[in-house]
């Protein structure tokens, strides 16, 4: 009855080196220096005034994109301890200091990163090649520097 305990275990796996070092390159390019500039950059202008009209619990639908995305992004305000109360009328206003930066951005950034393994495995299971694999990747993790 207790014969599955004479035999060891064995596990194994499989790591794939260069999906490793996709995803470490885009987690370094897309967190690296996070919260600079300290100030609304272009799509902030925009989708800061969302994050703000769901931190005051205020609730609406527009045309601007689906309201579970807007959600997403005031849930990183929400984590950062985000009142709402920033008025995000310009490009290059500085932030005041109970707006938590890196919290807002850190979603966003997040998706970025895992997009670079994500086109490699996409690639992958199309049944191109390796190097076609990297190329994608590699345009995914430059596609942040252009």
């Amino acid at each position: 009855m207790w014969g599955f305990l004479k035999r060891p275990v064995v596990v194994t796996a499989d790591i794939n080196l260069s999906l490793v070092a996709l995803t470490g390159m885009g987690l370094l390019s897309r967190l690296w220096r996070l919260t600079y500039p300290r100030a609304v950059v272009f799509d902030e202008v925009y989708y800061g005034q969302y994050i703000s009209f769901y931190m005051k619990r205020i609730f609406f639908l527009d045309d601007s994109g689906p309201p579970f995305g807007h959600m997403v992004l005031a849930l990183g305000g929400y984590l950062g301890g985000f009142d709402g109360n920033f008025l995000w009328n310009r490009i290059g206003a500085e932030y005041s200091s109970n707006v938590p930066v890196w919290s807002l951005r850190l979603l966003p950034a997040l998706a970025g990163a895992l997009s670079v393994p994500m086109a490699y495995q996409i690639v992958l299971e199309l049944h191109f090649s390796h190097c076609a694999a990297m190329g994608a990747a590699l345009l995914m993790l430059i596609a942040r520097f252009l």
